[in-house]
């Protein structure tokens, strides 16, 4: 005969009030006299003000006992304890959570509102609401479970409310799998640098226009990347090689990018950067970063000069996803945790295979197509996304 599954019998007891020392203690003294067992406990102060919510799994008949202990406890300590009693199903108790982050300057209740409102129509429910930073950006995290929806599922209708509301979002699993290793694979130009490396060869060669009109087509995806690349680099064909070193002087780092790159670092996780760009220029930079895995195009130069074609294999959208499936091999971590950033359409493939694909202040098509978007120019607004404290 199968054993029926009855629900829990749990407490949920709530105590507000001005804080002070000893108040933690003097509410477990009190429950340790019965068998209750801790399902969950959170306590929020804000500007002295105390909020402790304590979830507990007790037997039925020391409900009426507790209630009076708990009554005498508010009178020694002078705050307001309440207490609910309810049956519960078990599989209610705990089960698989979601982590929704929001980051930006200032957060708005209409962009809260418009979150918890996408939020209500997938049918989920939010168990938990928190600040975990407040300098430089405002970081507020969201706990909460959506049935019979797959994590992607929730990652694009939530995306949509981001890029309409005008907020950085990004939903993760809750757990352990949070915590664990993780590949970070960036695009280079325009995401690690603020420049397109490119375009400062156009501008030594006297052909800035005409690559930049390029250069802006192929980062809307209005023109395939191979195409755009072959066009460009005819156009540096006779350029000295000695430009390269020239070129990658005038380079500089997204705000935020060695912040981003060393505190993933010192978590464990592993940095990886793919480029359309040009190994000669970039690879100086990417050793002083202690960068873990990295992959670009490889110019073609005789006789000291650029021959305006590639030497190799080209890096495109394709060879992007691919890297970061080998790094991902490499490093002995499954897709579902590696990150993804970029900004441009070569970036798309990879964006989408990531279990976290960023879209760093992006082009619509590109946006519009990733889990996650960042729309200011700090690139350690990463960190905040995954849960990791700057």
């Amino acid at each position: 005969m199968p054993i029926e599954n009855k629900p829990a019998f749990t407490g949920l007891i709530l105590v507000s009030g001005e804080d002070r020392p000893g108040i933690t203690e003097s509410l477990m003294q009190t429950l340790s006299a019965f068998s209750v067992t801790i399902i969950d406990i959170e306590q929020l102060v804000i500007r002295d003000r105390l909020l402790l919510t304590v979830l507990l799994s007790l037997d039925e008949a020391h409900a009426e006992a507790i209630t009076e202990d708990l009554g005498v406890l508010q009178e020694q300590i002078g705050l307001d304890i309440a207490i609910d009693f309810t049956h519960q199903d078990s599989s209610k108790i705990s089960g698989e959570t979601l982590r929704v982050v929001v980051v930006g300057n200032a957060i708005k209740p209409s962009g809260l509102a418009a979150v918890a409102s996408q939020i209500a129509k997938l049918g989920g429910n939010i168990s938990a609401i928190k600040r975990t930073a407040i300098d430089p950006l405002i970081s507020i995290e969201l706990e909460l479970s959506i049935p019979n929806n797959s994590l992607k599922a929730v990652q694009g209708a939530l995306a949509l409310v981001a890029i309409e509301n005008k907020i950085d979002l990004a939903v993760e699993p809750g757990g352990l799998q949070r915590k664990s290793k993780r590949i970070v694979m960036l695009d280079m130009d325009s995401t690690l640098i603020e420049q397109e490396v490119i375009n400062l060869l156009g501008q030594a060669a006297g052909k800035s226009l005409e690559i930049e009109a390029i250069t802006d087509k192929a980062m809307a995806g209005d023109l395939d990347f191979k195409t755009a690349l072959i066009e460009r680099l005819s156009l540096l064909k006779g350029l000295d090689h000695n430009i390269l070193s020239q070129v990658r002087d005038q380079i500089t780092l997204t705000k935020g990018a060695k912040k981003l790159v060393d505190e993933l670092h010192q978590q464990g996780h592993k940095v990886g950067v793919v480029s359309g760009g040009f190994i000669e220029v970039i690879e100086p930079i990417l050793k002083s970063l202690e960068i873990d895995f990295y992959r670009a195009n490889k110019l073609k130069i005789q006789d000291g000069v650029l021959t305006g074609e590639i030497d190799g294999p080209l890096i495109d959208s394709q060879a992007k996803r691919m890297a970061l499936e080998e790094f991902a091999d490499q490093e002995q971590v499954q897709l579902e945790q590696t990150v993804a950033i970029g900004d441009g359409a070569n970036d798309l493939e990879m964006i989408k295979a990531a279990g976290l694909g960023i879209a760093f202040n992006a082009k619509p098509k590109v946006a519009a197509a990733a889990d996650t978007t960042i729309s200011n120019q700090d690139l350690s607004t990463v960190l905040l996304l995954m849960g990791i404290s700057i």
